[in-house]
């Protein structure tokens, strides 16, 4: 076994407990699961858990153990899916780390932050070290560039999702959107203050991206009256909307849309969202039928696409399915079968602000 948290030297977690929020897990609890997106870390404060990257069966589980060792802080820092599968071989304590607690520990205590800061950039350098170490494997190679999503964790990070916005729609399209900056060449409204913002990128290069917004959150602003959410048994508490997903033209009817699909909806399962709200412009209601989605109010006039139309979906029935790549691919083979090539071909081309969870 290797142990990856004793190489940094420790936090004193006695100075982080009057601000940072503890959690306790039993043997067995799973702490981050391998592939999902999160918003926040933790630092162990008793106990110790075990880090499983699960690239291959023959390699020995790591232990992450002592004082102030971090869980989940490459994806904190960086917004790409969790690299390990971590489960609490013992009783385990530690504190939670998201960006409101990191931004009163600047405030409070700024030494203390930024020994963290430290810590967890030497944590993250040696973890990526090796997790790419073991994924250096030949077979692993398929002569083309990997898809990764990622989900925003910095300004730079989402100004990239609105100038791929403002390509697709400004540019691509040819639509006007009162959102958009043609200075800068960039879409970006209120949402994307409270909202969960994922990328897909490749080769460096963003190529999708999709919006995700929790009712809980804060309020969605018209939508909510658009999308007559309010009529839900579980608004606000358990409700999402979906917004300004795109997909660069060249990249359309590839892997792209699919996995950022699948990404939010594993977060949204993760969060509790049992319903998700989006709005679809007319020609393509039948491939959102299909997903899953049913009409859930009045035709309005969206302000970037038009007509538009209300639609909801049932994350408690369709979720465990659509949350898996494959099991959106056999939701698009029942479009295939159901539906003309022309409109198939329609539906491979869409690039809208209406998306998936």
């Amino acid at each position: 076994m290797q142990d990856l948290g004793e190489s940094a030297p420790a936090i004193n977690s006695k100075l982080l407990q009057s601000i940072c929020r503890q959690v306790r897990f039993e043997i067995g609890d799973v702490l981050r699961q391998k592939g999902q997106h999160y918003r926040d870390m933790y630092l162990i404060t008793d106990g110790c858990v075990d880090v499983d990257p699960e690239i291959s069966r023959v390699v020995a589980k790591s232990v992450v153990s002592g004082v102030g060792s971090p869980i989940g802080e490459i994806g904190f820092l960086r917004g790409c899916p969790a690299t390990a599968t971590v489960v609490a071989r013992t009783p385990t304590a530690a504190l939670v780390i998201d960006d409101p607690t990191l931004a009163s520990l600047e405030q409070e205590q700024p030494a203390l932050t930024a020994h963290l800061l430290r810590h967890l950039a030497d944590t993250a350098e040696e973890r990526t070290s090796y997790n790419l170490t073991w994924n250096s494997a030949p077979a692993a190679y398929t002569g083309s560039q990997t898809i990764e999503v990622y989900m925003c964790r910095n300004r730079d990070m989402l100004e990239r999702a609105q100038r791929l916005r403002y390509e697709v729609y400004c540019l691509e399209l040819g639509r006007q959107s009162p959102y958009a900056d043609h200075d800068k060449k960039i879409i970006s409204d209120y949402l994307d203050d409270a909202g969960q913002v994922f990328v897909a990128v490749e080769g460096g290069e963003a190529i999708g991206t999709l919006r995700g917004n929790m009712s809980s959150d804060g309020s969605l602003g018209v939508l909510e009256e658009l999308y007559e959410m309010r009529r839900s048994v579980h608004y606000p508490e358990a409700t999402a909307i979906c917004t300004k997903f795109v997909v660069k033209k060249s990249k359309r009817g590839g892997p792209a849309a699919m996995k950022l699909i699948a990404s939010m909806v594993r977060y949204g399962l993760r969060n509790h969202v049992k319903e998700c709200y989006i709005d679809c412009i007319p020609p393509l209601l039948p491939y959102y039928k299909a997903i899953g989605f049913t009409i859930t109010g009045r035709k309005f006039f969206h302000r970037e696409n038009g007509p538009s139309l209300p639609m909801v979906l049932d994350l408690v029935k369709h979720g465990a399915r659509l949350s898996r790549e494959a099991g959106l691919r056999d939701y698009l083979n029942l479009i295939v079968k159901a539906h003309t090539i022309r409109l198939i071909d329609r539906v491979r081309g869409f690039a809208t602000s209406t998306a998936l969870p």
